[in-house]
């Protein structure tokens, strides 16, 4: 199976980004002490501190990257392998990266590309919160389809969508 590093991911989204103040580096769990985590999953099972040992566990089971907006965190998201060729992402974004919603989306198009083809993928999978219209019309516009409701499946009973990217 191809290795995308975490290195290697944010190599790539800094040689393809154009917009200066944006920058790329792999996560570090720190980086979620910075950003104001919004995401209702993450609230539901945890505290803040808590939500860093969440996605730093995400983060070593495949590449993960903090963007960063000048000095700041702005969003944390990575891939966590499922088996060869199929992987599930992830992504917690602050306030910071929703009020660039063309970079991110450029960005977001870039890095599921990315890592089509440096991980060798046939398929990337996301689970989006059937309330989450933001989030749900932001995956539809990065190139995920919706496949089913997947009922009572968040941690608070809430029903999720299951989407994916081929």
């Amino acid at each position: 199976m191809p290795i995308l590093t975490s290195s290697a991911l944010a190599e790539h989204l800094n040689q393809a980004n154009r917009r200066r103040g944006v920058f790329f580096m792999p996560f570090a769990p720190h980086h979620v002490d910075r950003i104001s985590i919004e995401s209702q999953e993450v609230l539901v099972l945890t505290d803040q501190n808590g939500a860093r040992d969440i996605l730093y566990a995400q983060s070593q089971m495949g590449p993960a990257v903090t963007g960063f907006i000048g000095t700041k965190p702005a969003a944390v998201f990575g891939f966590v392998s499922i088996w060869q060729g199929v992987s599930e992402a992830w992504l917690i974004a602050d306030r910071s990266a929703r009020a660039m919603p063309m970079t991110l989306t450029r960005m977001g198009i870039r890095v599921m590309d990315i890592a089509k083809i440096s991980m060798g993928l046939h398929r990337v999978q996301i689970t989006v919160r059937t309330t989450d219209k933001r989030a749900h019309n932001w995956a539809l516009a990065i190139g995920f389809q919706e496949e089913c409701v997947m009922r009572k499946y968040g941690p608070d009973g809430i029903d999720y969508f299951l989407m994916a990217r081929y």
